[in-house]
This record gives C-alpha cells, sequence and structure tokens, in this order.
C-alpha cells in the first residue's frame, strides 16, 4: 500500500504544493460544480454525461479535453484504496466547498476499510486578515497546513453527503439549513451557501448579487472587460470563481449593455429581462428568487 494521496483543488495549488516537497502522489480535482446542472449521482455516468455537456458549453473545450483534465483525474481518486491516507486540499469560497461537498458525499458511500481520509481546508491563517487561498499562500506553509490536517469521521461524511444533495435539489431551500445552523467542523460552508442563493435574482432588482455589482462598476466608470473582471476579482469574497465564469456574467447580461470601445448601459436595462433558463446545482433560476428583505430563497413571484 502506498503512503499518501493528495486531492488538489486546482493547478495554482498543485505548482505550490510540487515545491513543498511533502511526499505523495497527486490528484487534482478540476471541476465546476458550483456552474450548471449538478446531479446527487455524483461518480455515475449519468452524472460525468451531464457535466461534460454542460462544461464542453462553459468553458468552450472539448469532450476529450474534458474527459483527460476532469475523468482521468478523478480515476486516481477511485484508486483510494491503494493509499494509507486521502488528503483534501481545499478552500474557503463557494468555488471550493461545492467541489469539497461532492467528494466527501462521493467518499461517504465508498468503503473506506483502513484508509485515513484527512482534510486541509484554508480561510483564515495566521498572519492575515483577510481570508486566504491555496495559491496566496508561500509554499513554505504548506508543511504546517499539513501538519494541521484534520482526520475525518462519519459524521463529517454524513453532513458533507447531506449539504451536498441540498445543493442538487429541485428546491434550493433545502441549503438554508446549512446557513442557519453553521458546522463547527465545516466553518466556511455556510458562508459559501448564502453566496450560493445570492445568485439568484433579487425579489427588488431583478438582478442577482454579481450582476447588481456589476452594473455598479459600470457606473463608476470600470467601461472594459478587463477592467470589469479585474475589479470583479478583487471585490468577490466568497465566490473563488475565475475570469470565465465572470465573462459568462457579462454575456448573460450583454441585453443590458451596449457594447463599442467601451461597455455602457442601455438607457432602458432597468426594464430588460435577462433569460433566466439556467441550473444552479439541482434549481432551475427562473423558478426562484433571493428575498432581499428577508435574507432568504423563495419561489419567484413573476
Amino acid at each position: 500500500m502506498q503512503n499518501t494521496l493528495h486531492i488538489l483543488n486546482g493547478d495554482s495549488s498543485l505548482h505550490l504544493f510540487q515545491k513543498s516537497g511533502i511526499n505523495g502522489d497527486k490528484a487534482i480535482w478540476r471541476e465546476v460544480l458550483s456552474d450548471g446542472l449538478v446531479l446527487d449521482s455524483f461518480g455515475t455516468d449519468q452524472f460525468w454525461q451531464s457535466r461534460a455537456a454542460f462544461m464542453t458549453a462553459f468553458t468552450k473545450t472539448s469532450s476529450s479535453d474534458y474527459h483527460e483534465k476532469v475523468i482521468d483525474e478523478f480515476k486516481k481518486i477511485q484508486n483510494f484504496k491503494a493509499y494509507k491516507e486521502v488528503v483534501l486540499w481545499f478552500e474557503y469560497d463557494l468555488f471550493c466547498q461545492i467541489n469539497l461537498m461532492a467528494l466527501l458525499h462521493w467518499f461517504q458511500q465508498q468503503d473506506k476499510a483502513d484508509v485515513k481520509i484527512s482534510l486541509i481546508c484554508v480561510g483564515q491563517v495566521d498572519g492575515y486578515e483577510k481570508l486566504m487561498g491555496l495559491g496566496e499562500l508561500s509554499f513554505e506553509r504548506y508543511p504546517e497546513l499539513f501538519e494541521q490536517r484534520r482526520i475525518l469521521g462519519r459524521n463529517d461524511f454524513n453532513f458533507a453527503s447531506d449539504a451536498f444533495q441540498s445543493f442538487c435539489s429541485n428546491n434550493p431551500k433545502d441549503m438554508e439549513n446549512f446557513i442557519l445552523l453553521p458546522s463547527n467542523e465545516f466553518p466556511y460552508l455556510a458562508k459559501a451557501f448564502q453566496a450560493h442563493l445570492m445568485r439568484f435574482p433579487s425579489s427588488k432588482s431583478g438582478l442577482n448579487l454579481i450582476e447588481q455589482e456589476i452594473i455598479k462598476l459600470i457606473e463608476s466608470g470600470k467601461n472594459t472587460e478587463i477592467a470589469l473582471i479585474g475589479a470583479l476579482l478583487k471585490w468577490q469574497k466568497y465566490y473563488g470563481f475565475g475570469d470565465l465564469q465572470y465573462i459568462n456574467y457579462l454575456n448573460r447580461l450583454s441585453p443590458l449593455l451596449e457594447k463599442g470601445q467601451a461597455i455602457t448601459l442601455k438607457q432602458n436595462y432597468h426594464s430588460t429581462p435577462i433569460d433566466r433558463n439556467y441550473f444552479l446545482g439541482g434549481a432551475l433560476v427562473s423558478e426562484w428568487e433571493w428575498d432581499e428583505d428577508h435574507q432568504e430563497i423563495r419561489l419567484s413571484q413573476i
């Protein structure tokens, strides 16, 4: 039996991990479960087919590229019984928290036998005021993080499995229990789930939180795609998104925008409808809205 398999949350973490001197094999979890339809039948052929269809459209990549970068990496994870320990390296943001819950949901259903599974989840780090991601830390901090890893038990897997299934539910209100009753073991999940629900259209403006921020930035003079994306990457706290996600948000807002040398708002943008025929987790966005007054998700009143 080999010693350790490290499951990393992305390629930037891989680069730093390789410089850290920590021993073990590596698998990179590159899925983007924070976007698109996510079935709770994680790891099945149906699940992969659904995700491949979404990801090839979302990222403009080929199905063979998706297979190589995501499914082939997951096959390394499926071989976890060949190791004494599996270490998961993840972060506080929505992007990572959903991916983490999905993996723990899958592990919950496996015969883990004598394999120890542990977690490193970075957010609040000594010496920093703001929440930090793995890619923002020096590789010299990685051995310290490794020594502080937390061994996961049955209750952790059960909790994560329930959380993931709530994300995959066609009723996003199922997620509210995890916001109202935060977990000590997964301290970043509640904020990440709330950030997720605020991606549904506001009951007041019809725009979700990210779209509202884009409008503010344009009104403040950020009038190019590069400037807008740069500002959004600095603004985000609990999303953990990259350029691609924010490009897609701009594309979805196209009916409201004039795109020339500068991006401006159309005169009647307040009354211009946006296509909401897409999924977040298991929920069809057009059926739900974020109630700003009560800070909760509810069925759309439109």
